[in-house]
């Protein structure tokens, strides 16, 4: 990508021209953001030839999220300051971005040159674990005949077996690397070799390994963790958790680690050891309701089902709609279902969340529990404030079972609430134009109304198409009708564009459109009511698949 670097002229012998870019430079970054205060800096960078000013350009790069930009400010950097340690980490992570191997390949024997260690490596491979497309160039870069011998190197190398799953290979050469390694990577490394043992099946030498790093490295708080959970695995839990609360440990760290053991604890079926833990941890602080969570599902696998919901009432934030679906999952195994709508109506009303509504209602319908999906929405309507979601989620369940005049009824409060909703506009007059076709210009007046103010939806395009095609203007209904099918491949707009097809005597493309709709939603009524006119065949088709 090309910058315009003069778009902002410099007198460069004028040191009041340069603080002044500068300063509309940092302006910019803080109004505007990285985009716009980047050829700002970029600029000033070049006529300053000031490697800290460079570094601010890079700064402001990152911050547009821009890689090209990233390129071309880390190497105005180097350029102006080859010892800059900050910017061969910045730089590599550019040029692997961009596929540019070979050059990145340079950029670190070209560190070395400079005498800079290549200590960033490891934790750089950590960062980028999950990027595929990265850790492969990684895998040729760390294979380099140049870089080979360099300790770093090869520690990054062994993070990068760690990754793979290559424990065998890791376990042949860590010893080396260690005698070699700074604290900072021996303790990495210490867990990476007890974690490699205990996956080729040496538990023993594994917990061994990591208490003799503990002694070595007594504040190692990772080499803690660890050792804790492997003597779980083997079977000390006891003795793990008289260690833990031994240690003296920062709230936040009491919280995660503890957590872990719990977990672990769980997974071994250790209910009564798990919830005499769990009930030791502190509740305030960021991990209150995953220790509750974990809690909850000890006491419910003990068999104390009313202990267990009492303690997942106390299960909010990133946790809160896995404790209502597991509220519902354990009451129905109960077979106390019952019970579900009071506890989730007080959820929603305590986490002011009304998609817990909508989810427990789908769930009630899966069991085929009709009757409290009903009850549900009908008593959050009365004791809920926001309910906007909740009324539309009835009213399509009653359109769905061929009450229409109550599904009106309901899209009608939430039209006059929100006027100019396109998607509540619409979802009113598609139901009035197929409920009551006798209002057909009410219902045609408020799709017409919910296009004006959305004429890129493809729901609300392929209403407008329908309302054509069932007033006899089957042309503009195939216009639109396609234009919602190209947009969302839909399965009630396949019903309706493969209908218009097919009255158009284009068989082939109806059966397209069709078989493609049944590959979405083959149970959509709609799609089944319009099959069973034209093509029952093709129903048998689907079934005889199944």
């Amino acid at each position: 990508m090309e910058y315009d670097v003069q778009s902002i002229p410099v007198n460069q012998s004028n040191h009041a021209a340069q603080l002044t870019q500068l300063l509309q430079a940092e302006f910019s970054l803080q109004r505007h953001g990285g985009k716009a205060a980047f050829p700002l800096y970029f600029d000033a960078a070049q006529n300053t030839n000031d490697a800290s000013v460079s570094q601010r350009a890079t700064s402001a790069a990152i911050a547009s999220d821009n890689n090209d930009a990233v390129l071309l400010a880390t190497q105005l950097w180097l350029e102006q300051d080859p010892k800059a340690a900050q910017a061969y980490p910045v730089r590599l992570q550019a040029l692997l971005v961009d596929e540019q191997t070979k050059i990145a390949q340079e950029l670190l024997t070209q560190c070395k040159k400079e005498g800079i260690a290549l200590d960033f490596l490891p934790d750089f491979v950590d960062q980028n674990i999950r990027n595929n497309r990265i850790m492969g160039q990684l895998q040729t870069l760390l294979a380099s005949k140049d870089l080979k011998d360099d300790v770093f190197v090869q520690t990054a190398k062994i993070h990068l077996d760690f990754a793979e799953g290559q424990y065998t290979s890791i376990l042949q050469r860590i010893e080396n690397i260690l005698v070699q390694s700074s604290d900072k990577e021996a303790e990495a490394l210490i867990v990476i070799k007890a974690f490699s043992l205990q996956q080729v099946g040496q538990n023993t030498l594994a917990q061994q390994t990591l208490e003799a790093g503990e002694q070595k490295y007594p504040n190692s708080q990772r080499i803690f963790a660890n050792l804790l959970d492997i003597m779980i695995e083997n079977q000390q839990s006891d003795a793990a958790i008289e260690k833990f609360h031994s240690a003296q440990l920062p709230l936040y760290l009491r919280q995660q680690i503890g957590l872990s053991i719990g977990q672990r604890l769980l997974q071994q079926g250790s209910t009564k050891q798990t919830i005499k833990f769990m009930s030791t941890l502190p509740r305030q602080g960021g991990l209150g309701y995953q220790i509750n969570f974990v809690l909850a599902n000890a006491l419910h696998d003990n068999g104390q089902l009313d202990s267990a919901l009492n303690t997942l009432s106390n299960v909010y934030g990133g946790l809160s709609w896995n404790a209502s679906e597991l509220v519902v999952k354990w009451l129905y195994n109960a077979k106390q279902p019952e019970r579900i709508n009071s506890i989730i109506l007080q959820r929603t009303t305590n986490d002011n969340e009304p998609g817990h509504v909508i989810g427990v209602v789908d769930l009630h319908l899966q069991k085929q529990r009709k009757d409290l999906a009903y009850e549900l929405l009908n008593q959050s309507l009365a004791a809920l404030s926001d309910t906007d979601a909740i009324r539309y989620r009835r009213a399509i369940m009653h359109d769905q079972d061929g009450n229409g005049q109550a599904a009106i009824s309901d899209l009608k409060i939430l039209v006059e609430q929100h006027p100019n909703d396109a998607s509540y506009l619409n979802a009113l007059g598609y139901t009035i134009m197929v409920r009551t076709p006798d209002n057909m210009k009410e219902a045609i007046k408020l799709i017409e109304k919910a296009y004006a103010l959305d004429p890129k939806d493809p729901a609300i395009i392929d209403s407008l198409g329908w309302a054509h095609y069932l007033q006899g203007d089957v042309a503009q209904a195939n216009q639109l009708l396609s234009e919602a099918w190209s947009l969302m491949k839909d399965a009630e707009i396949g019903a309706h564009y493969g209908e218009v097809l097919w009255v158009m005597e284009d068989t082939d493309g109806a059966y397209d459109v069709w078989q493609r709709a049944l590959e979405i939603n083959d149970q959509l009524p709609t799609l089944r009511q319009t099959l069973q006119r034209y093509a029952p065949e093709m129903l048998t088709e689907a079934k005889d698949k199944q």
